[in-house]
């Protein structure tokens, strides 16, 4: 038996879980060509690509299934055509590893639809099957890829799929029939109804002629109360994501392998899939391209700029020439950490543009009764950038994998019956699904300490001030407003690029080998900030027990 397991660590799961070499068919020397002209790595580039050839497949689609024959082509073809597509854009960024993926998803219909055949009665165990198997395929997956360095390879798109099918297979467990839930409630159900607004049901869309274009009319606008407006919450997870039936195999690969989100996002529901390839999501015509190629444009500056100063920025830290003062430590640690997000907040958003192109994104209409197309957007660049919380900074940021970690992983920790306590399970769980090394951990941690942190000081302190400037009449109001705008501002920014760092450098020695010999940057800095974190949290402590929060007390009449 002990050499089965030896045989099985060293030969078997490595021939397995190793990347393998690219298909003899598959040429990526343009792409190489390309890498050593302008020195972006090749595993980058061809990322890029992918991504980016997303944008004439979503045309493609535009004018295959979006025009004045639409109505006679079924879903199966739509769906035929996103499995399609999807199944070629991963075999190009994958060649044989796209084996990987495949397994998952064939696995967790398999026991879906095992379960559904032989214990209807009892999905939860499908569910569990479903997680277990996912996550840890993910996690052998790392274990026999991971170098010291950044991977792209097909654990990115595994990375992805994890959640997706982890998500598929808790959705066919809270679609079980309520009598044989014997009083469990739906987690889902629970999620939308915790919502402070609850979502209106849709306006009917404007007259279409047979170009699918709206028609112009003179007729007097409807007053602004006729329009109702959705809840504008991100439609990737709504109320009726839970699955009574188990959607077809066929469907269940074109949902993972949906050609605009399989490899780097956005996160949504089966539900939403089968709405978008039956047309029962929208009916009206999808946005000119213009606005999708502009958006990407604009991701395309955001993500490009910042990148250059990243991968000089990171890679000063083993250098050894920074015999720095604190402030410009400070300074360097502050503005890598920014780089080290902005290059996710462009290739998100250059993501987005096939989805908004394709249709899926439709969000409901606004106020004066156009449609809106951004209910996949996966980051608000606006309030991300100005952001003066680091709550603030969470709800415009991976909005998707945010909502679908709420709505999957923290709601289902209740029964811990501790926020906290389901919150930090919620950190470790992302720490783990990014990976093994040091930094992801030494990052989300530090995300659950600056939180808590937060968390205390707003209630300790925010508040008086906040109250003491409203207060304030005229000028005296606007500056003192606007600075401690700014003071907010830098520290939930300091406190979030801190973080960012080792999610970059990944590995613990990477961080600690700046020592006061040699380098004097990493270790002060960091040194600083956690003393600056505990200290605050310590003194919250203090006042706590000097001056305890005052209790309202209720008074019954």
């Amino acid at each position: 038996m002990d050499d089965f397991f030896r045989q099985a660590h060293e030969i078997y799961l490595p021939a397995w879980f190793a990347p393998k070499a690219s298909a003899p068919f598959l040429d990526y020397g343009l792409t190489r060509s390309i890498s050593e002209a302008s020195g972006v790595p090749e595993p980058s580039l061809r990322l890029l690509l992918t991504i980016l050839a997303g944008y004439p497949i979503s045309i493609l689609y535009r004018l295959i299934f979006l025009n004045k024959t639409s109505t006679i082509i079924g879903e199966s073809a739509r769906n035929t055509f996103f499995l399609t597509t999807g199944l070629l854009m991963s075999y190009y960024f994958n060649s044989y590893d796209i084996i990987h993926p495949l397994t998952t998803c064939l696995g967790t219909w398999i026991f879906c639809r095992l379960v559904g055949l032989f214990a209807p009665k009892n999905r939860t165990f499908a569910s569990a099957l479903s997680f277990a198997f996912n996550f840890g395929y993910l996690l052998t997956s790392y274990k026999y890829t991971a170098t010291e360095d950044y991977d792209i390879c097909y654990t990115m798109q595994q990375c992805v799929q994890c959640l997706r099918m982890i998500g598929y297979g808790m959705d066919f467990m809270d679609g079980q029939p309520k009598s044989s839930l014997s009083k469990k409630s739906n987690v889902a159900a629970e999620a939308v109804n915790e919502k402070k607004a609850v979502a209106s049901p849709l306006p009917p869309p404007p007259a279409d002629n047979a170009l699918g274009t709206p028609t112009p009319t003179t007729a007097t606008p409807a007053p602004a109360a006729a329009v109702v407006v959705r809840d504008k919450t991100p439609i990737s997870f709504g109320r009726d994501i839970a699955l009574a039936q188990l959607p077809s195999l066929a469907e269940t690969i074109g949902y993972a392998f949906f050609p605009f989100a399989f490899l780097v996002g956005p996160q949504f529901s089966f539900s939403l899939y089968k709405k978008f390839i039956s047309m029962e999501l929208f009916n009206v015509p999808v946005p000119a391209s213009a606005s999708a190629s502009a958006a990407a444009a604009a991701a395309a500056a955001a993500n490009g700029i910042p990148q250059g100063s990243l991968r000089y920025a990171t890679r000063c830290f083993s250098l050894g020439v920074f015999y720095l003062g604190l402030g410009q430590r400070v300074f360097i640690f502050w503005w890598t950490g920014k780089t080290v997000l902005n290059k996710y907040l462009g290739i998100w958003t250059i993501a987005e543009g096939p989805c908004v192109l394709s249709g899926i994104t439709f969000n409901g209409y606004d106020d004066q009764g156009k449609p809106e197309w951004d209910g996949l957007r996966n980051v608000n660049p606006i309030n991300y950038e100005f952001a003066t919380s680091l709550a603030q900074v969470i709800a415009s940021f991976n909005m998707n994998t945010n909502y679908w970690a709420k709505l999957y992983v923290f709601k289902r920790l209740r029964f811990l019956g501790n926020k906290n306590l389901s919150a930090l399970g919620v950190l470790l769980f992302l720490a783990v699904w990014h990976g093994t090394h040091p930094g992801y951990f030494f990052c989300f941690g530090l995300e659950f300490l600056d939180m808590e942190t937060e968390r205390r000081l707003s209630t300790r302190f925010g508040r008086p001030i906040n109250a003491f400037i409203s207060r304030q009449q005229g000028v005296a109001n606007i500056v003192l407003k606007a600075l401690w705008g700014v003071i907010n501002w830098l520290l939930t920014t300091s406190a979030l690029f801190f973080a960012s760092v080792p999610f970059d450098l990944l590995q613990w020695d990477k961080s600690l080998e700046a020592t006061p010999k040699k380098l004097m940057v990493l270790t002060a800095s960091r040194d600083l900030g956690v003393y600056v974190l505990v200290a605050l949290l310590g003194l919250d402590i203090v006042l706590s027990f000097i001056m305890p929060k005052k209790r309202s007390k209720v008074i019954k009449t």
